[in-house]
């Protein structure tokens, strides 16, 4: 019956431990170029990524300039639109699309591939295509793209140069891997590499609302000014994911205590009580050298290793409160309720600690 006890209660703790282990990622929009149609040529492509001073959203405002081949109502171009925000809206010189989304993709054009036939990447049995633009995702995104994800158009164009302007507001990605969220935009250019051809590419990316400060993937910018707005210009692709990321900005004392680590602030605030334990064992054996149990010794064994648990969580709670919203992801309060599950080893540790504490000042007394 004991083992079984025991084995029930392994099961439980690991069922506890298990539903509880949030996902570190939350996910925002991963704003992406189209696909293009093999007869759809892209001389020029405006992208202007705004962000607001909460860095929560960002408006992306794109412009392509395209070659069309020839004539006629097509799929030019099919958008990856993974939860973005609110208002994705396209023009074709000037006159606003309507977009088209089905629940299943495949069920209106899988079995006639003719319609796709200038996608053919998206239907590969290995899906290589996809993945080599999937695998650039950081933190365990999968690498299957869900095809209720794309919005579609057809349109009538005629052959020759168009303007198509696309507009959403996105969301942004956090990352709660450790004290600190981190928080970004992101915009993948890799559906270039599968384009009939590539023109040039000019990027602006406003974070003049935004007061921390901010890095971009882009290397060196054609122009900065000191309002937060930075111009980019590429004959190629530079990268395959556009990442903007903000750098929260932390006080010197709030460095000191992330530097510190919440378990060795517990151990600086633990040790002022220790000191007053070990006084009063040794108090307690300056009046009772001939006794064989401390009482001091017994009450602190306890009682000590419960106020550790206590600081370490007050300790978390301090850092995160010194952090602030929105910098401090809270991931660290989370986890610390579960160093309740380690008091067994800090009673065991600090048993061993009062037994050798109390048998030293029993011998010195003893000899006094």
């Amino acid at each position: 019956m004991m083992k079984l006890r025991i084995f029930i209660l392994c099961m439980f703790n690991a069922i506890v431990l298990n539903a509880n282990m949030a996902s570190p990622v939350q996910q925002g929009t991963f704003g992406t170029r189209p696909f293009i149609s093999q007869y759809v040529h892209i001389v020029h492509e405006n992208l202007r990524i705004t962000v607001d001073e909460n860095f929560q959203y960002a408006d992306f405002d794109i412009e392509y300039i395209i070659n069309a081949e020839k004539d006629g109502v097509q799929i030019p171009l099919l958008f990856y639109a993974s939860e973005y925000y609110e208002n994705f809206e396209v023009t074709i010189d000037g006159k606003k699309i309507t977009l088209q989304k089905q629940e299943d993709f495949w069920d209106l054009y899988g079995d006639d591939k003719e319609k796709l036939t200038n996608f053919h990447y998206l239907y590969n049995t290995d899906q290589k295509a996809i993945r080599e633009i999937e695998n650039q995702f950081k933190y365990g995104r999968s690498d299957r793209i869900s095809l209720n994800d794309f919005l579609y158009f057809k349109t009538d164009i005629a052959a020759g140069k168009h303007s198509i302007k696309v507009r959403y507001k996105a969301n942004n990605w956090r990352y709660k891997h450790n004290r600190l969220n981190e928080d970004s935009f992101r915009y993948a250019l890799a559906p270039a590499k599968y384009w009939k051809s590539f023109g040039t590419l000019d990027v602006t990316i406003d974070t003049s609302k935004v007061k921390d400060e901010i890095t971009i993937n882009l290397g060196e910018a054609k122009s900065r000014n000191n309002n937060g707005i930075a111009t980019y210009h590429f004959e190629k692709l530079p990268v395959d994911i556009i990442q903007i990321t903000r750098i929260p900005k932390l006080s010197s004392f709030t460095t000191f205590l992330l530097n510190l680590e919440s378990f060795w602030l517990a151990i600086i605030l633990i040790s002022f009580i220790v000191l007053f334990h070990v006084w009063k064992m040794y108090r307690f054996r300056k009046k009772h050298p001939e006794k064989k149990i401390s009482i001091p010794a017994i009450l602190g064994a306890v009682v000590i290793p419960v106020t550790f648990i206590l600081m370490l969580l007050i300790a978390t709670f301090w850092i995160d409160a010194s952090i602030g919203k929105p910098y401090a992801s809270g991931r660290e309060s989370y986890g610390a309720f579960y160093s309740f599950l380690y008091l067994p080893k800090y009673i065991f540790i600090y048993v061993i600690f009062s037994v050798i504490i109390d048998l030293l000042f029993k011998k010195f007394h003893a000899k006094s």
